[in-house]
């Protein structure tokens, strides 16, 4: 579990940057904001709606990485593990039996053998910012690709 986390870490602090640029170079290639057309504007906010999307979900899993590291920590005062410890966990302590990463939705779980599961760790407004503006991406992504008009040149410039 921990092994996946490094490698989507770096990955997510890698394509925020990645898809931003495009977003600038779209703009760029078409001799700025005055001469671009709806064809690029909507590839623009394609990338700039990935990049934030992106950049959220990589908050979220510094969050869910921290948790996993104090969970696999050990030592003293490690049971219950220290994420797992919310308000209340005094009267849940006996029952908490370990922890899970869930990715789609970004979570960090602790499991528990007899009031149920319950997340922890990582911010609320991760995974609809995620969702919402994923969703968004392929919205202009899909728009652009199936323009109707297919008369474009090669630098991308109307016929």
């Amino acid at each position: 579990m921990a092994f996946f986390l490094l490698l989507l870490v770096p990955a997510g602090l890698i394509f925020p940057f990645v898809f931003a640029g495009r977003a600038v170079g779209a703009l760029a290639r078409a001799g700025g904001p005055r001469l671009a057309d709806s064809h690029v504007w909507l590839r623009t906010a394609g990338f700039a709606q990935a990049a934030i999307a992106l950049g959220v979900y990589a908050w979220g899993l510094l969050h869910v990485t921290g948790a996993v590291m104090s969970a696999e920590d050990g030592g003293t005062n490690s049971i219950p593990i220290p994420p797992c410890r919310t308000p209340g966990w005094e009267q849940r302590a006996e029952g908490i039996t370990g922890y899970r990463v869930e990715y789609i939705p970004l979570r960090f779980v602790c499991e528990t053998d007899d009031i149920g599961d319950y997340t922890v760790s990582v911010p609320g407004y991760v995974n609809p910012v995620f969702f919402f503006l994923g969703l968004g991406a392929a919205v202009c992504f899909t728009v652009t690709a199936l323009d109707s008009d297919g008369s474009r040149t090669q630098d991308g410039t109307r016929a």
